[in-house]
Formats: C-alpha cells, structure tokens, sequence
C-alpha cells in the first residue's frame, strides 16, 4: 500500500514538477523581445547622439550665416557715406568676401541640413521597429500572465491532492521516497519487472526481487537507489493492505 501510494504521489509530483518548469520558463519567452529591444535602443541613442551633434553644427552654421550677412549689411550702408575711390575699393572687397564666405557657410549648412534630415528619417524607422518589438512583448507578457494565473490554479488543486493522500503515508517512507527523488531527476520510485529496475534497466538480485514480489518489505535498487514497485503483467503485487504504521518495515536507506 505504501508503494502504491508513493506512486501516486509521484505522479502528482511529475505534474507538479512539469508546471513550476513551465512557470520557471516563462521569463525566456520574453528574453528575445528583450534583445532586440536593447539592441534598437542602443541603435537609437547612438544615432540620436549623432544627430544632435549634427543639428549643434546646422545651429552654429546659421549663426555665423546670419552674423555675415548683417555685417554685409552694415558694408553695404557705409557705401553711400564712402568718399574716395580707394575707401570704396577696399569696402567693396569686403563685401565680395563676405558674400563668398556666406555662400560657402549656406553650402555648408545645407548639408549638414540633409545629413540631418537622413538621420531624421533612418530614427523614424527605427523608433518604428522599437514600439514594434515593444507591442509584441507587451502581449506576450499579457499572454504568459494569463498562463500563469492557470497554472498557479493548477498547482494548487495538485498541491492540495498531494496533501490529502500524503497523510496516510508514514512520514519515514514519504521522506525516504522525497531523498531519493530529489537526487534523481524527480524520480524516487519505479516499477520492478522481469527481474530488473525499470529505473536504470539494472537485474536485481534474485533474493532480492523474491523479497519485492512478496511484498514483504520496501526495497531500493542496489544500483539507482530508487524505491521499487512490483509489477507483473502491468499489474501492481498485492500486498496486505491493513498494514498499520506500527506493523511496517523500517524505511529503505537511499
């Protein structure tokens, strides 16, 4: 009976074990989104750093454009005051010069302007890319909190199912089932068959396996350590069943 309801128990565990990786596993589905949304990012702040360093340059442009032409301005007014030819010639250069610098600072800037407007756009696009990524991820995060809200459901109907039929196991045997389970894989207990441990496919000493099909004691696998089961044409040994605590062998040494 013990047996028995050992398996039992770990047919809940296996489910149990199931969903807690499924909930473990669900910040990896968000892992990727997150990736790509760093990656975008830092794709967006560098090329953002460049175009504002780009518009400080179309800003600076301006200003020395727009300084230019005032003192142009101010060359072209000290024209009509000017009185001799040699003043007029030397004015006149001037203002040569300052109309040949502003033609170069608008050139200048007008690049700039497109380099700007380049930058400009190639930033929409990957903003465009980034609220994409960013949408997606919100849903899958919506998705998996909505799974997880089931499977806590789950868990706790399996948990609670544990608990009831892990009362009439006596604590010894629940403990050594739990030891061994836990150093191997989730699997603490299986089934005996045709002489072997169907646990690591491992012949059992035929004394042994004799002392199994009676079911007159608990035993471990002298090689996986696991508990062992009795099975013989798919059906479980049948043992007593009226077995108090007091009348059952000591628990296996795992």
């Amino acid at each position: 009976d013990v047996l028995l309801k050992l398996e039992e128990v770990q047919g809940l565990d296996s489910k149990i074990l199931a969903i807690r990786k499924k909930i473990g596993d669900m910040p990896s589905r968000l892992a990727n989104y997150d990736t790509q949304i760093c990656e975008f990012q830092a794709k967006y702040d560098g090329k953002k750093a460049l175009l504002d360093e780009l518009e400080k340059n179309l800003r600076q442009q301006k200003g020395a454009l727009e300084l230019n032409d005032t003192r142009n301005k101010r060359s072209q007014e000290k024209l009509e005051a000017i009185k001799t030819n040699q003043e007029y010639q030397a004015l006149q250069k001037e203002i040569e010069s300052l109309k040949k610098n502003s033609s170069v600072i608008q050139e200048n800037a007008d690049k700039v302007d497109k380099d700007c407007e380049v930058f400009r756009k190639e930033l929409a696009e990957i903003q465009t890319l980034l609220d994409d990524v960013k949408s997606k991820r919100e849903a899958e995060a919506g998705k998996i909190n909505s799974e997880a809200e089931g499977f806590n459901g789950e868990l706790e109907s399996l948990l609670g199912s544990r608990g009831k039929l892990t009362v009439g196991i006596d604590k010894r045997y629940l403990v050594a089932y739990e030891k061994v389970r836990d150093a191997r894989l989730g699997v603490g207990i299986v089934r005996a068959t045709e002489g072997s441990c169907k646990g690591c496919n491992v012949r059992i000493p035929p004394q042994m396996y004799n002392e199994i099909i009676r079911s007159s004691e608990i035993h471990t696998c002298p090689t996986c350590r696991r508990l062992l089961v009795y099975y013989k044409d798919g059906q479980p040994s049948g043992g007593s069943t009226s077995s108090s605590s007091s009348d059952m062998p000591p628990p296996p040494s795992a």
